[in-house]
């Protein structure tokens, strides 16, 4: 009964965690990048440039002075994605267009 107790106790802390991270994703989809990236900034989420990001070349507009840049593709859809940080919680802004890109959505990072 004793462990029982502790996995049930277990998954509402998990379930109340994840709850509260789903809660802390900025609604973004369908925006402008240029738009959601100032919405971001004044909600307190910070750009965030990881080590292992890919260099933005030149003449993107998509990455320019986008420190946020983690990787975008250069073909196909020209999906990119963008890292973020509030506090303790990453999240990967992913968009879509070479010209305009447009948020698709918003996922907590994964290490």
């Amino acid at each position: 009964m004793l462990i029982a107790g502790i996995i049930t106790a277990a998954f509402v802390t998990l379930s109340a965690a994840s709850a509260g991270a789903a809660e802390a994703l900025p609604q973004l989809a369908g925006q402008d990048y240029g738009k959601a990236r100032a919405a971001l900034l004044r909600a307190d989420w910070r750009p965030v440039a990881l080590p292992d990001a890919d260099q933005c070349m030149a003449g993107d507009k998509r990455c320019a002075g986008r420190p946020e840049m983690y990787a975008c593709a250069g073909t196909g859809l020209g999906q990119c994605v963008f890292v973020w940080r509030r506090k303790a919680v990453l999240i990967d802004v992913i968009t879509e267009g070479e010209e305009r890109p447009i948020v698709r959505y918003v996922r907590p990072r994964k290490d």
